[in-house]
């Protein structure tokens, strides 16, 4: 479980993550985090979270939001809101890292999701993505969809599609932790 003041690191995606604010602390009505991303850095491919809303406090640096298909360059300081429901992806604009504090409200199991995928980027078990092989991303996915998932397929057909993967990862010794 995070802990407020607790530093995760994603080599494959260049991100550190301080956790600030957790779920425990906030009973569970937002999970506040300082991200630091390397210049030049992708984010994550085009996702959605369905749980909950995602606030930007941009501190440093520029960052190029893409959100519901249209570009949003935002320098520091500013503020960027990100939906829910909405999908988005950023990259990290200049020569310089930038860094956010991002609020996630409500909380909802995001920190979990957080810590497994830079756990598995740290290990070495993604691409350089940050992207696990699918029977891992099945058995991680399945357990946090409402916090992440991709802007494609359709919700729908991810659910169907780790209801059956997720069992046969696990089958195959993928573990959610």
């Amino acid at each position: 479980m995070a802990r407020a003041g607790q530093v995760i690191r994603n080599p494959a995606t260049g991100e550190t993550l301080t956790f600030v604010v957790t779920s425990a602390d906030s009973d569970g009505s937002v999970l506040r985090v300082d991200v630091t991303a390397d210049p030049h850095e992708e984010g994550p491919p085009l996702h959605v979270h369905r749980g909950f809303l995602e606030r930007h406090h941009l501190q440093a640096g520029k960052i190029r939001f893409t959100l519901r298909g249209e570009e949003h360059l935002v320098e520091a300081p500013s503020r960027f809101e990100i939906p829910r429901g909405a999908p988005h992806t950023f990259r990290v604009e200049g020569d310089e890292p930038a860094r956010t504090i991002v609020d996630h409200e409500p909380a909802g199991t995001y920190e979990r999701f957080l810590e497994k995928m830079y756990g598995l980027a740290a290990e070495g078990k993604t691409d350089d993505r940050g992207v696990p092989n699918l029977l891992q991303a099945a058995v991680v996915g399945h357990e946090h969809l409402e916090d992440f998932s991709l802007a494609r397929p359709p919700f729908f057909v991810q659910r169907a599609l780790f209801a059956v993967l997720a069992p046969l990862g696990r089958l195959a010794g993928y573990r959610s932790r």
